[in-house]
């Protein structure tokens, strides 16, 4: 069940979800401590497929039977650390579909406050099936595809 303040939106095909900086985020300098960042960023990439579409879950059940027991693992991430975040920051996490193929999902993140980019992600999502990469079932494929221009996405 999607909730929109906790989820976040989708606007101009970019996932946004807020949260918020707490001590425990931050280093003995008071700053967020790098790690937490990825914490983040999962949370908007959980979000990102939740809000995708209300047939979202019989897609998932439709894939599940096509390929039983498969998993979305990360499979590479490039960061760039711009600037810092600190205690009681509230942080824009921004997501969006750069490349579906054929076993993977290349996506963009950037963590902002405000106007400013704190952190730049590129992700590659690896779709797998018993231990294995196995193809993206096309159902599941077509709904990722979605926020995608035409001449950016592939098989």
């Amino acid at each position: 069940m999607a909730l929109p303040n906790l989820d976040g939106e989708i606007r101009d095909g970019r996932h946004h979800m807020q949260v918020r900086v707490y001590y425990e985020d931050t280093d003995f300098s008071g700053i967020v401590y790098h790690a937490n960042y990825l914490r983040f960023m999962e949370r908007g990439r959980t979000n990102h497929l939740r809000l995708m579409g209300a047939s979202q879950h019989a897609l998932f059940e439709e894939a599940q039977e096509e390929t039983p027991g498969f998993a979305f693992v990360v499979r590479s991430m490039q960061l760039d650390f711009l600037r810092p975040a600190r205690m009681d920051d509230v942080l824009d996490v921004v997501t969006w579909p750069v490349a579906v193929k054929g076993a993977s999902i290349m996506l963009a993140q950037e963590v902002r406050r405000g106007g400013d980019v704190l952190v730049k992600a590129e992700v590659r999502v690896a779709f797998i099936s018993e231990g294995k990469a196995q193809p993206i079932p096309k159902s599941l494929r077509l709904l990722m595809k979605a926020d995608l221009a035409p001449s950016k996405s592939s098989d």
